[in-house]
């Protein structure tokens, strides 16, 4: 599975296992900005940090890793705290909107009655690349099409369904053909506690900023203290009724920078080694 994964070892203090994605957003060149080697070998207490996009078997990924002697940053069980909304929902339920999970969707009668329309839709681990049709559930009628699309679809199929409660968001301007409103959402990365880099979580538009950031900051910085996974993603939106939420977490090791000039991301998290 890390065959085809480069070995990086940056400023001799941590270690990247890099697979380009083709995701803009997610893919860097660590030799442009910092002091790199590739080793043949590397120490075991070395800090590791997996770069090669989605992790769906992790704890497979994880052995892999351990056979070239790496220990990556998030062991499997962090990896699914972090990752997973089951797993981190219970942590955090006074910060994030009312959310059930599901072994299968149910009837449009029990939505109804416990959310009421509209309701959010998504996987245990993500949307469907944020498609509106698939996640901003407006009606019954709606939320049957979406039911049926859901078992075909070839992001969530594979995934236990979520129905969270719908949180008006604050809009800012512009807009990504093809995904929800985008709103004043920001991605947080956070190492070992410490917040590494923050920006614009819709990176495609105009940047926009929000004045009142260091309170959803705060609440993100909560957040990660509760979950105490070492390299953890914390996503917070403001709403428009001017209260900050976490919309989810993930592992960082599979996050995409967002807005977050990467470089200096990057160098964050090495000047905490």
């Amino acid at each position: 599975m890390l065959a085809d994964a480069e070995l990086i070892l940056i400023e001799e203090k941590l270690a990247i296992l890099s697979r380009p994605t083709g995701v803009h957003a997610y893919d860097f060149d660590f030799s442009l900005y910092f002091r790199c080697s590739h080793p043949y070998r590397i120490d075991v207490e070395t800090p590791a940090i997996l770069r090669i996009g989605a992790l769906e078997d992790y704890a497979n990924t994880f052995a892999d890793a351990a056979a070239l002697g790496l220990k990556p940053i998030n062991d499997p069980e962090q990896h699914l705290l972090a990752s997973e909304i089951e797993y981190w929902y219970p942590h955090i339920t006074d910060s994030t909107p009312k959310t059930r999970i599901f072994d299968a969707l149910p009837d449009a009668d029990l939505v109804e009655s416990e959310f009421g329309w509209p309701v959010f839709l998504k996987g245990s681990r993500q949307t469907s690349k944020h498609n509106p049709e698939l996640a901003v559930i407006r009606d019954r009628e709606h939320y049957l099409r979406a039911r049926a699309a859901y078992l075909h679809d070839p992001i969530l199929h594979w995934q236990k369904p979520v129905l969270r409660e719908f949180m008006a968001l604050a809009p800012v301007p512009g807009m990504v053909p093809g995904k929800i409103r985008t709103s004043l959402e920001f991605r947080t990365f956070w190492f070992n506690g410490d917040c590494v880099g923050h920006g614009p979580y819709w990176y495609q538009i105009v940047p926009y900023r929000c004045a009142d950031i260091d309170d959803g900051l705060s609440l993100a910085k909560t957040v990660a203290q509760r979950i105490a996974v070492p390299f953890l993603v914390v996503d917070i939106a403001r709403t428009i009724d001017e209260r900050w939420v976490v919309i989810e977490c993930n592992d960082a090791q599979e996050s995409g920078h967002a807005g977050i000039p990467p470089q200096q991301l990057w160098r964050n998290v090495t000047d905490r080694i």
